[in-house]
């Protein structure tokens, strides 16, 4: 018998050894994972917290029917007034001349109408989504903008009232804003809008005299343990993830021969409630997001969904800081008329 065929057999028995091996590593996952768990009183509390009841004057409702015909187009010149707050102390804007301020209040009247109105609103109820779509929120940003340099004109041509009414109108609907929002992002919106209204005000109280100064009264509430809470939109985040998943595991007929053949052998291997129960979990954030130390062979039991769950672990220490910092912020600006830059902010664009 000669090499080649000797080493071709041998080749070939540790090949058919490691499919036999692979097989039967694949059978016992199979065993280990033949049941589902139950749904834990984490996950239900979540689905508890995303059950809708329908809302008359929905803020949300109204401003995605007028976002069509505002358009999501960007707007330079009022950017470029805001784009130094969070360095500069908004000196773009407090240096800029009253008649070019006023021509671009003139200009954006058709949105900051809208953006009034949604201030009159009294819910702002996020719909539960199927996809990581949601509406554009440049308009609403710059619609805050507007508002806030109607409140500077109005300071500067000492109409201090008219100031301080904007302005406590604005704070007001963006902390209403805040125990709603479903969605980790929308809440970081929100987020960012209070921060740039804290920095702005920061900025024109220095740039008047005492009297000038608009002091709303919903300065001095603090925030409360809602406000600052991610509870809601960790809940939303829980359900979308479900949604995502679910659905990627329903397209599957539109892969590829290989591609398909993977997805049929992983299919066993993903618990859809284990994992939800663990995404739950992992969720936490309030409380620390811990969990018993696991041994090593946990991972034998709905590898899939374990894997998908650290994919998309949240940050929570960055989220409850920078919502901790909204406080600090109020508390600054009340007493010393001082408040610190944040260290991101979506509301820079």
């Amino acid at each position: 018998m000669s090499l080649v065929t000797t080493l071709a057999k041998f080749l070939g028995k540790c090949l058919g050894g490691l499919v036999a091996v692979a097989v039967t590593c694949y059978l016992l996952l199979l065993t280990v994972n033949w049941q589902d768990e139950a749904a834990s009183e984490r996950a239900l509390d979540l689905k508890r917290q995303l059950t809708l009841k329908p809302v008359s004057n929905n803020g949300y409702q109204l401003y995605t029917t007028q976002l069509a015909q505002l358009g999501s187009a960007a707007i330079p010149e009022l950017q470029q007034l805001f784009s130094d707050c969070y360095q500069a102390g908004c000196q773009s804007l407090l240096q800029a001349e009253t008649e070019t301020l006023q021509q671009l209040l003139a200009q954006q009247q058709q949105l900051l109408a809208a953006y009034q109105q949604w201030l009159a609103t009294e819910h702002w109820q996020e719909p539960l989504l199927v996809s990581t779509d949601l509406p554009a929120y440049q308009p609403l940003l710059n619609g805050q903008r507007l508002l806030l340099l109607q409140a500077y004109l109005a300071a500067r041509q000492g109409d201090s009232e008219l100031a301080q009414q904007l302005l406590a109108a604005d704070l007001h609907f963006w902390r209403k804003l805040l125990p709603q929002n479903r969605y980790l992002l929308s809440k970081m919106i929100s987020v960012a809008a209070i921060e740039q209204h804290f920095l702005f005000a920061s900025a024109i109280n220095q740039s008047l005299t005492d009297g000038e100064r608009p002091l709303p009264a919903i300065w001095q509430q603090p925030f409360s343990p809602a406000e600052l809470s991610l509870e809601l939109a960790l809940a939303g985040e829980w359900q979308l993830s479900e949604q995502l998943i679910a659905k990627g595991l329903s397209e599957s007929s539109e892969l590829k021969l290989l591609q398909r053949l993977g997805v049929t052998l992983l299919k066993p291997l993903y618990q859809a409630q284990a994992s939800s129960n663990e995404r739950a979990l992992l969720l936490s954030c309030e409380a620390g997001g811990q969990q018993a130390v696991a041994p090593w062979y946990h991972w034998a039991y709905n590898p899939v969904g374990k894997m998908l769950n650290r994919a998309s672990k949240v940050p929570c220490a960055q989220y409850l800081s920078r919502l901790e910092r909204l406080e600090q912020s109020r508390q600054q600006l009340v007493s010393a008329g001082q408040v610190p830059v944040p260290a991101a902010s979506l509301a820079a664009d």
